[in-house]
């Protein structure tokens, strides 16, 4: 039951204006560049390729005020024609030079998505990608430049990106919160945003010429643990018919996923630093200082939790019983993930390092860990800590989803190894900002070059590589774009990778994967099927224990 009257109120503009928006079905898209969907018109612009895009599209109430930690509420209907040429607000966090934004601003009032078409009529029904951004669940948007979808749409894909609450806006727990929140559970509020854009989606995406039925939902690491999630929560199911995991999944030896009364914990922790003494006190709270107080501690204490609503159970409970979702999934991951400093932190990266570090995380199974990643040398190190670090935090994760959606369910699974070396930096991003800047790309560029690295993928699997004109892509880096892009599109429009390639391309034939036993496809320059030459590793990860 609801403790106050707004959801009550947006409840009720929805239900009004739903039935408005469905009465106006415009024909001609690239006519006049604007649709009527769930809260009145939006108008988008058009680009020299013929491509419509609409940018900053309310999906869901701005969640502030009462609405902060609370699940998403219908979007609030607006006046007139809203522009829609601009990306909405990025989610509130902490800057990170890592990530470069296309939003202008950052805001609480974040839950826009980007819609991106070819069709020149909304009674096309063309495929859709949804995709799920990135970012340790604390950063990120889908302004991104990596994740534009102009070059998707081209490929007759309409395509979006969403954002969705972040960190302590989007996954704190709090037995106040759990009190309120009628079904005895709190967090999660970051992936119900992620559910409320696959019903928003549902309901207006033949707006745009797009299929209501055929929507593929895919993500890179967190974003791809939110598709681990919605394999499996009930609130997803029909959402979506196909789905795309890169680089991880909810499925871990670590603790991805947190029980009920472990964030609640953290949350009271929390509640405790503010000096609030109720969440009524915490909600008046700007967002900054509420985020500059995570920011002092460990900004990724809350996380994903068996709430009793998005997640009834551990995730990995519900793969192993065989009760996730039975559609077709693409799953994989890149060949060189983490570098070996991730390992080392600011330790020097020589042998006996490495062996203190391996020590301190598995405690009495160091040694068996260091049996099965051996370095006797500097240089060994390197590449031993790099599969290490790559296989616990990211590899195990996929290859576990890959291994139960197989065994326990009908629908085709197909798994990739990434293995095309990046070409890093060119000179001229290299050389732009002050002195700092400039030695922290050279010591970055440094370690991503020649290997494949977390989210290299994701500008080739886009089509993306022009967006991104700071790396020093050579014809080669085109040709590997083609052929991923073209085995994505061919999944998201037919629930199988193989088929004909973009500009008519040959492709390898990428054969199904089955647990135990399975072939991949390692994707590069002359991609090849191959079969697990280190499956003993992940069989080890499964009952490794961490002491750190």
């Amino acid at each position: 039951m609801f403790k106050n009257t707004l959801p009550l109120l947006l409840t009720l503009h929805f239900f009004i204006f739903s039935n408005y928006t469905f009465a106006h079905n415009e024909k001609i898209l690239s006519a006049n560049k604007s649709v009527t969907v769930t809260g009145g018109r939006v108008q988008g612009s058009l680009s020299d390729h013929g491509v419509l895009s609409f940018r900053g599209i309310p999906y869901a109430a701005p969640p502030i005020g009462e609405l902060r930690w609370k699940a998403p509420q219908p979007p609030l209907p607006w006046e007139g024609t809203r522009n829609a040429t601009h990306f909405g607000p990025r989610p509130v966090q902490e800057s990170n030079l890592l990530y470069e934004f296309r939003s202008k601003e950052m805001s609480e009032d974040c839950l826009y998505l980007n819609v991106w078409t070819s069709a020149r009529s909304n009674q096309e029904k063309r495929p859709v990608y949804v995709f799920i951004h990135g970012g340790s669940f604390i950063h990120g948007d889908g302004s991104q430049p990596a994740y534009d979808g102009e070059s998707m749409a081209e490929q007759g894909i309409v395509y979006v990106s969403i954002n969705y609450r972040l960190g302590v806006f989007g996954f704190m727990s709090h037995p106040e919160l759990s009190q309120e929140s009628g079904y005895g559970g709190s967090g999660n509020y970051g992936l119900l945003d992620q559910v409320a854009a696959l019903e928003w989606i549902k309901k207006n995406i033949s707006q745009f010429g797009g299929d209501p039925n055929r929507v593929t939902i895919g993500g890179e690491s967190v974003g791809a643990q939110s598709v681990s999630a919605h394999l499996v929560s009930s609130l997803s199911r029909g959402l979506f018919s196909a789905a795309i995991a890169e680089s991880g999944s909810l499925i871990d030896v670590r603790t991805m996923v947190l029980p009920l009364k472990k964030s609640e914990e953290l949350g009271t922790e929390l509640s405790g630093l503010s000096k609030s003494k109720t969440i009524a006190q915490m909600r008046l709270m700007p967002a900054e200082k509420l985020l500059e107080l995570v920011e002092k501690g460990n900004p990724r204490r809350f996380r994903p939790v068996v709430d009793g609503y998005f997640l009834k159970e551990n995730p990995e409970k519900t793969f192993i019983a065989g009760k996730q979702a039975n559609i077709p999934l693409l799953v994989g991951w890149n060949a060189q993930e983490v570098p070996a400093i991730a390992l080392f932190r600011l330790r020097r990266i020589n042998v006996k390092n490495y062996k203190k570090a391996v020590e301190k995380i598995y405690g009495e199974r160091a040694d068996e860990v260091l049996v099965r990643y051996p370095a006797e040398t500097n240089d060994e190190v390197k590449k031993a800590a790099s599969e290490l670090m790559s296989d616990r935090l990211i590899n195990y994760s996929s290859w576990k989803l890959a291994e139960l959606h197989a065994q326990n369910k009908s629908a085709a699974v197909y798994r990739y190894l990434f293995a095309h070396p990046h070409p890093g930096l060119n000179l001229r991003t290299i050389r732009e900002g002050n002195f700092f800047q400039v030695f922290i790309k050279k010591m970055l560029n440094k370690v991503i070059t020649g290997t494949s690295f977390h989210a290299s993928e994701i500008e080739y699997a886009l089509g993306n590589l022009k967006i991104q004109d700071n790396y020093a892509w050579k014809a080669e880096d085109y040709q590997v774009s083609k052929q991923m892009q073209s085995y994505f599109v061919n999944f998201i429009k037919n629930g199988n990778p193989n088929g004909v390639g973009i500009d008519r391309i040959p492709l390898t034939n990428w054969p199904t994967y089955h647990n135990g036993t399975g072939e991949f496809l390692k994707i590069d320059i002359n991609s090849k099927a191959e079969t697990d030459a280190i499956k003993d590793r992940y069989l080890f990860f499964e009952n490794l224990k961490e002491t750190e």
